[in-house]
């Protein structure tokens, strides 16, 4: 699919076929996309711990299970735990990530010059933050761009995903996964094949385009080209939103089908 296309289906599935395994390849896929995507100073902070279900422990499961996230943990047979490491932040690797962004010509002009500038400027600058900056904002969005990119080879590879997190799961998986002290977990992600169709009751409405983006200033709408907007819908970007007429009979059949009961784990 074109791009605009994968991101138009993209769902959050909460019903899978347990019966199909997700192929390893396509996790690679994923897993490549998330490698790809920009970061500051190229530090990849992103990791991933992949955990198929037929392995592992109920313990592990009931860890991964976030508050309204039953009908996923049931049907999903793979997840995906996703953490930024501060680690990738150390101010000398930070540095030397900077210095090999400067010799790939990624950064700067002049690469000895540039490396100059880093060693003399941005050291001296980076050495009292760094460990600010390895949980600040930044390090997060860049996180969440690695996502989205495997977000969207999944769905390019005919898979589902869905998104969970819950603050009581870190240090409890934190532990089962054996994750390094410098481990912040940010996500789970859900991934199999959906048993729910592709439309999966239609596009979820989102706010008013006008009333999230402006221009030049808050409160000075940055207003939307109608041409554009039937471009989008062209390129199958935006689709009929849900719910479809037919989403309640869908639901019913499929958590039928599954035998899923609508049951909740509470707590946060």
């Amino acid at each position: 699919m074109e791009l605009k296309e994968v991101i138009g289906w993209r769902r959050s599935i909460r019903f899978y076929l347990p019966h199909r395994p997700v192929e390893r390849e396509k996790v690679q896929k994923m897993l490549e996309a998330a490698r790809r995507a920009s970061c500051v100073g190229n530090v990849n902070n992103t990791r991933a711990v992949v955990v198929w279900k037929d392995q592992a422990s109920d313990e592990l499961i009931h860890a991964l299970t976030p508050p309204l996230g039953y009908q996923q943990m049931q049907t999903a047979p793979c997840f995906i735990v996703w953490y930024s490491d501060s680690a990738a932040y150390e101010v000398d690797k930070w540095v030397g990530d900077l210095k090999n962004l400067a010799d790939l010509r990624r950064l700067g002009t002049e690469a000895e010059a540039t490396k100059d500038i880093i060693e003399r400027f941005l050291r001296p600058l980076f050495t009292p933050i760094w460990q600010q900056m390895a949980v600040g904002p930044l390090a997060f969005m860049d996180l969440g761009q690695a996502v989205a990119q495997a977000t969207l080879v999944a769905y390019d590879e005919g898979l589902g995903t869905c998104l969970m997190s819950s603050p009581r799961m870190v240090d409890r998986l934190t532990k089962l996964l054996k994750l390094p002290e410098t481990a912040a977990v940010v996500c789970i992600m859900s991934v199999g094949y959906p048993a729910e169709s592709r439309e999966a009751g239609g596009q979820t409405p989102k706010y008013p385009f006008e009333e999230l983006f402006f221009e030049m200033e808050y409160g000075q709408t940055f207003a939307e080209d109608p041409q554009v907007v039937e471009e989008m819908k062209q390129a199958r970007m935006i689709q009929e939103p849900a719910p479809l007429a037919w989403r309640d009979a869908e639901l019913k059949y499929v958590a039928r089908a599954l035998g899923i009961e609508e049951v909740w784990q509470i707590g946060l």
